[in-house]
């Protein structure tokens, strides 16, 4: 085979190629793929006041727990609400950055500045809050480094690695823009699947 034909076998396999290895040194080979995921990733991040229902499952440390969820967030502030069979309200989790509150279903209140440590403390598992608020709508955190990046052929994220944490998008919702339904985030020390089954895009649970 000559030269230019070796050439233009590796042009159609890199063309082929759906996924992201390393933003920061290498560019992603399907350039409309690419573009997709921009409009995309920048109409998640305009929204910054949302909310959603779902329930969460997984395993910490050997233990397993599962709940249902309310979320509500704001620009500044955000509440979630965890309770188990029948509705019945097991811990709200609220605050700001640098300052958290956890109050439980027996009346009991607990601060803290750092949201996991005061989950771990009380609930025996710890959901990463800060990053979570970014994965849970599909994009990455901005404050951390991207290490794996993977899209599907729409331009919307299959697979996060970002902080320690390996993040899958199983499922997403229909509609503009589109929001994850289901969520996988897994580290050395925590499983756990995060089914999301609606949205709320003004922050109001009804």
């Amino acid at each position: 085979m000559c030269r230019s034909s070796v050439f233009c076998v590796i042009l159609l396999a890199l063309s082929a190629c759906t996924s992201v290895r390393d933003l920061s040194s290498r560019p992603h080979p399907d350039v409309f793929g690419m573009q997709a995921w921009q409009v995309h990733q920048a109409s998640l991040e305009s929204l910054q006041t949302w909310s959603l229902k779902g329930r969460v499952a997984g395993k910490s440390n050997n233990e397993g727990f599962q709940a249902g969820v309310r979320w509500v967030q704001n620009p500044l502030t955000f509440s979630i609400d965890l309770h188990g069979p029948l509705g019945r309200k097991t811990a709200v989790l609220s605050g700001m950055t640098g300052q958290v509150q956890l109050s439980t279903s027996r009346g009991e209140h607990y601060f803290a500045d750092d949201p996991e440590i005061l989950m771990q403390n009380l609930l025996g598992y710890a959901l990463p809050v800060a990053g979570l608020q970014y994965w849970v709508r599909g994009i990455p955190d901005p404050d951390e480094k991207v290490l794996l990046l993977e899209l599907d052929a729409k331009g919307r994220l299959l697979h996060l690695r970002q902080a320690g944490w390996d993040i899958d998008y199983n499922r997403y919702h229909e509609g503009q823009p589109a929001l994850p339904a289901l969520v996988e985030i897994s580290s050395p020390t925590l499983y756990a699947k995060i089914i999301v089954d609606r949205w709320y895009l003004d922050a109001t649970l009804n």
